[in-house]
């Protein structure tokens, strides 16, 4: 059969279609005959075929094409035929960009396909990058051909997933699940969805990978890819039931955890953390609640790059975002806890624990950005009471506040804390508590910890005085305010307060009035605001509720036995008078921060009139 390699072949090249025709017609006779024995030299025969599918003479390609065919009929009858030396002619010209050698590629790859005697299944990693190519061609008849040649793969691989070989494709998946080309984009994360499912922890080494893939198609907003969306949604579901869990008793990791790329799938999560669009990012974010969830020892080694990361999330302009992010935050703090893990400065040995990290950073945050504390301050700190323990969120926030040097920020955060506290349901057991405080220890030391911190704030201490009952302390307090620069800002929180003191909140407060003489503070603490307020809205309505207070003269006579008990109990507190006089000092500072602002606005104010 050597006879016809060197006078039929080479006849393939020539510069006339004439004499390549005839080679065509020549080859063909000679398959024809010989047919089996022709396939000793089939790579020289595919070599050929590939050249005159696509030749610029149309007589010489249908001959081309009626070779082709008959050559495709020796192949699929053929016992003989060696697949091994065609795997390098397929993964060399599969990359073709000529429409009728793509063709002509998807042709030969479907017949190979179904001859079941012919396992091109396990070359598949050979060619499927190229197959993918050819999917995005701009021809349609070539797109079918090709999107019906890879469902066919993955309908066998499906059927038969055992002996494939899953980490030599998941990374040409992942790449192509990325493509602009929407056809591309839904096979490769049908493929990919495939994997996931049939080949589980195999998968785990690329769950970064598959990240990349998935992620941003959980955003894809078009109706046209709907189903890439919905199948990214399967897949992200899929990875987390294959995902491993560390053994809570013990440091001792699995294999499964030790595959796991942690460090690159932490980069792939904070990557989408800032993506466009919410569904990304939120997913991002739940990913993270995720692994501190299955591997928190792991987790926790990459903190420090996500708890930064994390804090800039909750700027973000959505509110599920938000909530996902101080969800995180919540899981953070409870599983330091239960691991025993601090979190420790740079270059330094100080360390603190990773709850009181993130209010510190919180109100850094809060700080840097007093629009974002006014816009999303309320929700994001009612939020974390339901998340945690409203007392110790206040708690850790009046510490990291009461040293607080910037007055004005302190001032505003206590004014928006108190104004939670005092409306939000979020925080109703504090509120009880606070209530509850002449018959518990504990109560004594949560409000004096708040008191410090509500210095900065001279309305929002009345406030804590009053929900707390303490009254003759409220009372004191506004002789105090009385002597201060009282302010427009002032009278609005006065008024505020009033309209508050009509709220169910206060009904106990209220009914207290029934009995003046055994809450005489309690009336000269109302009295008092009224006194410091204008004649106002607020004004008659405070003026309308002490006219309902039974007839009562004001005395300092203490021989009431019920106010010499309630005596008693104050006198118990020595703390009381210090804690007047830090509210002095606090407001002393507050004061002369107020008279700086105001000389630094007039000479800026000055100064732009010079210039």
């Amino acid at each position: 059969m050597c006879f016809f390699r060197q006078p039929v072949l080479s006849c393939f090249n020539d510069s006339d279609s004439r004499i390549r025709y005839f080679a065509c017609e020549a080859l063909y006779n000679v398959v024809k005959v010989a047919r089996e024995e022709t396939m000793t030299f089939f790579p020289e025969i595919f070599d050929v075929l590939s050249k005159g599918c696509s030749d610029s003479d149309n007589n010489v390609k249908n001959g081309s094409e009626l070779l082709d065919r008959l050559v495709k009929d020796v192949v699929v009858e053929s016992k003989t035929f060696d697949l091994e030396k065609m795997v390098p002619l397929l993964r060399e010209r599969i990359y073709a960009r000529n429409p009728y050698v793509r063709q002509f590629m998807v042709s030969w790859v479907s017949v190979l396909d179904s001859v079941p005697e012919i396992h091109i299944q396990q070359y598949l990693p050979e060619i499927i990058d190229g197959l993918f190519i050819i999917l995005s061609d701009p021809r349609l008849e070539i797109r079918k051909a090709c999107e019906a040649v890879l469902g066919e793969f993955l309908h066998g691989i499906v059927n038969a997933p055992q002996g494939v070989d899953y980490p030599a494709m998941i990374n040409i998946l992942i790449a192509h699940s990325q493509s602009s080309e929407e056809l591309v984009q839904f096979t490769a994360i049908l493929w990919v969805k495939q994997f996931v499912k049939l080949a589980g922890p195999q998968m785990l080494p690329y769950t970064s990978g598959v990240l990349v893939a998935v992620l941003p198609c959980l955003s894809l907003e078009s109706d046209s890819r709907k189903n890439i969306r919905e199948n990214a949604k399967m897949i992200n579901q899929d990875v987390l039931k294959n995902f491993p869990k560390e053994n809570s008793n013990s440091e001792l990791l699995n294999e499964d955890i030790l595959t796991l790329d942690l460090k690159s799938i932490v980069q792939v999560l904070i990557d989408n953390l800032s993506h466009q669009n919410v569904p990304t990012r939120l997913a991002s974010v739940r990913w993270v609640f995720n692994l501190l969830e299955y591997i928190p020892r792991r987790t926790f080694k990459s903190m420090d790059k996500l708890f930064t990361e994390l804090l800039k999330s909750l700027q973000d302009p959505s509110d599920e975002v938000v909530l996902a992010v101080l969800e995180v935050f919540a899981e953070i703090t409870s599983v330091s806890d239960k691991l025993g893990l601090c979190y420790s400065f740079p270059n330094s040995k100080t360390s603190i624990t990773y709850f009181r990290h993130f209010i510190q950073e919180l109100l850094a945050l809060f700080k840097k950005d007093l629009q974002l504390l006014q816009d999303r301050g309320h929700f994001m700190i009612r939020q974390l009471c339901l998340l945690l323990s409203a007392e110790e969120i206040y708690t850790a926030i009046a510490e990291a506040l009461v040293t607080d040097t910037d007055s004005k920020f302190a001032s505003v955060m206590v004014q928006a804390l108190s104004a939670i506290l005092l409306t939000a349901s979020e925080v109703f057991e504090l509120r009880r508590q606070l209530q509850g405080l002449v018959r518990q220890e504990s109560t004594r030391e949560l409000f004096v910890k708040l008191y410090r911190c509500w210095a900065h704030n001279p309305i929002a201490t009345v406030s804590l005085c009053l929900l707390s009952q303490q009254y003759r302390q409220a009372s004191e307090l506004l002789e105090i305010i009385a002597g201060l620069d009282v302010t427009v800002d002032y009278l609005t929180e006065i008024d505020k307060l009033i309209q508050l003191l009509e709220s169910p909140i206060f009904t106990s407060l209220r009914m207290q009035l029934l009995k003046p003489d055994e809450n005489p503070h309690l009336v000269r603490t109302l009295y008092g605001l009224l006194m410091l307020l204008p004649q106002s809205e607020a004004f008659d309505t405070l003026r309308s509720r002490l006219d309902c207070v039974p007839r009562q003269r004001f005395s300092n006579d203490k021989s009431s036995s019920v106010l010499s008990i309630v005596s008693a109990e104050e006198v118990e507190a020595d703390l009381d008078k210090e804690l007047l006089e830090h509210f002095k000092i606090t407001q002393s500072l507050q004061q002369v921060a107020v008279r700086k602002q105001r000389q630094t606005s007039r000479i800026e104010l000055r100064n732009g009139f010079l210039s």
